[in-house]
């Protein structure tokens, strides 16, 4: 072996050793610039003699050109959501059918208690690493549990992540499929927040929300500037065996190289995996990234294997989460905004607070009924929450805190943005605007119909949407098509570059090809949403036949029944709706659908839903809210958001509040999760 090549390979061995040392064993012996020192070396030799280069050399993690999309690829195993718990009650209770799937005799590594291993929940992007001879070949997302989109050139660029496993303790096994967490530090988040800052972009929500956009980047030179971090937590298929044990599985992975998540413990029985739980949560906050609770399994590999999964959860693990974070704030304003469909709504304009890593200054009040029901007023001392840990909202007053001054509010007469009427419709609790020229309406309009779930326009976020509405570039979906002809202008703008404005452009000419499904879930036509689109797009094929359906076609149409027909032949047949139409149809945007589906029509013998005014509370772990609601006005009920006493049902998941509470004053039908499935 030449010299190079001796010296290479020392170089390799020993950047490999230093990042274990920083991401497993949190234990480094150099400094950042020291490393850069011997990787720069290494980049050298490697330039010099191209013949000694490897795919798996540190110097290899970020390599190529940007790629055109995300191939989806299949997990060899499939990946399953964890069920969630919130109490000790449920906890224990799910204990109780740990213990019964297992047989009163199972002996565990305590004796008779059951051994149990207990990691930190992640607030991250759940990932699936596969190995095969110990090089890293593939990663990809979650997806659906069984597919995902394949992320490699991206995750290849995170350090944490060994493109070689370690083999000199114990040995490698043939194929191994790790599942694990990619995410994001807070210290991290606000370095990169800081940067698009001074360039005039919009800024990242919060940490999560970083890591899932990063991971998504067509360029794998802007992932490795973000600094990403990953821990892995199970396996999906391996060859030829697995561990014996989850704690062995976890040694095994810091043994190859692989990190693992801090304060991980195994627990002789579930008392003890209450005391962890509880001591837990005094201290995730120190530890400088995102979790929400932990994560409880049967360590017994067998044990597990035995207990099996439900159609969509292991029966042998649960995540205990904790209650949403909050904090104490004044509440400065309340102020009102429209969305897209011109639902006026509250917003409190609070005091800066820090929150679940974030800076808040702004929450949600629902709707004027919440404000009311909570009696939220001007100057109040208010608790604040984050929702999922995502969106914040004002739970309570500190009433004892109360100024004198404090001012009740009551709802707007006009609306906030274009001083037009606002209705109230029976038995709902939201106003609207119903001027369809109104300026909050178009602005937010223009934001969904860009947004990633719709037309996806690259470059075209809120922040530019705002900035460009504001010069007066846009103003309607047409003018979307018409930015190339104020390229010019574009350039003057603050932080619109080059690149920037090149970026932009070519996003808005990808995006005429998104199809029918993506156009109609981006026009924002009330009580149409992504999966009601999709059904549109399928059954009439353009936008030129559902322009020629009747509204009693419409209502046939599977799934779709007669509210939302009123409000799709309302659309398309109104100014509005037919200048918006005429416009994308000029820009050339494909307004078709390639599978189209045979006719199908709802059947109204034995429909217990037709007519009946449903209201859905709480948490739903089978549905997502938005999906349910356009089935069952598919099904011909109509969802309102509050209970009167002409609601017909109320359909309570977890934490239901005090719908359920008025429900049961009314004497409403009240229906669980369970009793809902048996009647879809």
């Amino acid at each position: 072996m030449s010299d190079a090549a001796k010296r290479i390979d020392r170089l390799r061995r020993e950047i490999e050793r230093h990042n274990r040392l920083y991401y497993v064993d949190a234990k480094p012996e150099i400094s950042d610039q020291a490393f850069d020192v011997l990787l720069r070396e290494l980049q050298e030799l490697e330039g010099k003699h191209p013949e000694l280069g490897t795919e798996d050399s540190p110097t290899q993690r970020v390599g190529g050109q940007p790629i055109e999309g995300f191939k989806t690829v299949a997990h060899a195993e499939r990946m399953y959501s964890i069920d969630n718990t919130y109490s000790r009650e449920d906890l224990l209770a799910w204990h109780e059918r740990v213990v019964k799937g297992l047989g009163a005799a199972t002996e565990g590594l305590f004796g008779a208690e059951i051994a149990y291993v207990v990691e930190p929940k992640i607030d991250g992007v759940a990932v699936s690493l596969r190995y095969e001879k110990g090089r890293l070949v593939l990663a990809a997302t979650r997806g659906d549990g069984v597919k995902g989109d394949d992320v490699t050139h991206n995750v290849r660029t995170i350090a944490a992540v060994p493109l070689r496993l370690d083999d000199a303790k114990r040995s490698v096994p043939e194929v191994m499929e790790v599942r694990g967490e990619i995410f994001m530090t807070f210290a991290e988040l606000a370095r990169i927040n800081g940067k698009r800052k001074e360039r005039g972009e919009e800024v990242f929500a919060n940490p999560r929300n970083s890591t899932a956009g990063t991971l998504k980047q067509l360029d794998p030179k802007v992932v490795a500037e973000r600094r990403l971090l990953f821990y892995a937590h199970g396996l999906g298929a391996i060859e030829p065996t697995a561990p014996g044990s989850h704690w062995e599985t976890l040694e095994s992975f810091r043994g190859w190289g692989l990190p693992t998540a801090p304060l991980a413990k195994r627990c002789a029985g579930i008392e003890e995996v209450w005391r962890e739980i509880e001591a837990f949560e005094k201290k995730r906050a120190d530890l400088g990234f995102g979790t929400d609770g932990v994560v409880v399994k049967v360590d017994d590999r067998q044990g597990q294997e035995k207990l099996g999964f439900t159609s969509k959860s292991p029966r042998w693990c649960i995540a205990f989460k904790y209650a949403a974070e909050q904090a104490q704030t004044r509440l400065r304003d309340i102020t009102w905004s429209v969305g897209k469909g011109g639902t006026v709504t509250p917003v409190a304009e609070l005091e800066p607070v820090a929150l679940a890593g974030t800076t808040v200054k702004r929450a949600s009040l629902h709707n004027i009924d919440e404000v009311q029901r909570k009696d939220v007023r001007v100057g109040d001392l208010v608790v604040v929450e984050k929702a999922g840990e995502i969106i914040p909202q004002v739970v309570s007053v500190v009433l004892e805190e109360r100024p004198k001054e404090a001012k009740a509010t009551a709802a707007p007469k006009r609306c906030p943005s274009c001083g037009g009427e606002l209705i109230r419709e029976e038995d709902e609790a939201a106003i609207r605007c119903v001027n369809p020229s109104c300026p909050g309406q178009i602005r937010e309009r223009l934001i969904w119909f860009a947004g990633r779930g719709q037309m996806d326009i690259e470059g075209l976020g809120e922040k530019t949407v705002n900035q460009l509405v504001d010069e007066g570039l846009l103003g309607s979906f047409g003018d979307i098509y018409r930015l190339k002809k104020h390229g010019e202008k574009l350039l003057t703008l603050p932080g619109m570059g080059e690149k920037k404005v090149e970026n932009l452009l070519a996003g808005v000419e990808e995006s005429k090809g998104r199809g029918l499904a993506r156009v109609l879930g981006g026009l924002g036509i009330r009580h149409v949403g992504t999966r009601g689109a999709q059904i549109l797009a399928e059954q009439f094929g353009s936008m030129e036949k559902l322009a020629e359906a009747t509204q009693e076609v419409l209502a046939r149409t599977f799934e779709v029944g007669p509210v939302t027909a009123e409000s799709i032949y309302r659309f398309v047949h109104g100014a509005a709706g037919k200048r918006a139409i005429a416009e994308l149809t000029e820009a050339g945007v494909d307004m078709t659908c390639q599978r189209v589906a045979a006719p199908a029509a709802v059947d109204d013998k034995d429909n217990p839903w037709r007519g009946k005014t449903v209201v859905l509370t709480g948490t739903l772990e089978g549905f997502e809210r938005q999906e349910l609601t356009e089935k069952l006005q598919a099904l011909g009920a109509k969802v309102t958001g509050s209970v009167s006493k002409k609601t017909d049902l109320v359909i309570a998941g977890e934490n239901p509040g005090s719908k359920l509470e008025k429900a049961r004053e009314l004497g409403v039908t009240v229906w669980d999760e369970a009793e809902l499935r048996r009647h879809l």
